[in-house]
């Protein structure tokens, strides 16, 4: 969830769904940005929808809350020096028991480092229904969320790492691996990301 504050005095509290791809964003002088993002296995439970559905979307809170999300909106307008208050409240206040959320969350610890059916055995529940629950809970399926997180650790370590040591550590076959996925992901490959020549900016 993000409330920002624009320049025009404008403003927007919109639910950012999980991103299969990189997504680029101009430049811009913003006076006030609160970003609250959610664990896997809760956003579900917090926006009211499966979660596969705002999959690589933006959408207003007021269409997935109705007038509650019209009413946050108004309060951070009206207070702005309290954005991140208001907005754990209003998150706390939607919270329930969600033991599906709890089995999702507890394979995020798994699915890096075994294969799908040994989470599901884990679990003690069938690959299909692990797939099912975990595509509606995080927006994408374990596979796609396995590969953006190894793409995740190839950026953290890339200071400090390159090459094969790089991708070993990042959790690939090869470096031949790593090159496919990373630019799969974010649109370009590694060295030119890391110089700073990214694709041209999208819209919001």
């Amino acid at each position: 969830m993000v409330f920002v504050m624009l320049p025009s005095g404008e403003s927007q509290l919109v639910v950012m769904g999980p991103r299969t791809r990189a997504l680029y964003f101009p430049h811009k002088d913003i006076p006030l940005t609160v970003n609250a993002q959610f664990h896997a296995g809760w956003a579900g439970i917090l926006t009211g929808v499966p979660v596969n559905e705002l999959t690589d979307r933006v959408v207003p809170l007021s269409d997935l809350w109705g007038e509650d999300g019209t009413r946050l909106h108004d309060q951070l307008i009206s207070d702005p020096r309290n954005v991140t208050d208001r907005m754990e409240k209003a998150l706390a206040a939607r919270l329930s028991d969600n033991p599906a959320g709890l089995l999702v969350r507890e394979a995020t610890r798994w699915l890096d480092r075994e294969r799908l059916p040994e989470t599901a055995r884990r679990l003690n529940i069938s690959e299909r229904h692990l797939r099912t629950l975990f595509t509606g809970a995080v927006g994408m399926s374990p596979k796609r969320y396995v590969q953006v997180n190894r793409v995740r650790s190839v950026l953290s370590r890339a200071g400090a790492r390159k090459g094969a040591q790089l991708a070993a550590e990042s959790g690939y076959y090869d470096q031949s691996h790593m090159t496919a996925e990373f630019r799969a992901t974010m649109g370009v490959p590694l060295g030119a990301y890391l110089a700073g020549d990214l694709p041209a900016p999208s819209a919001c």
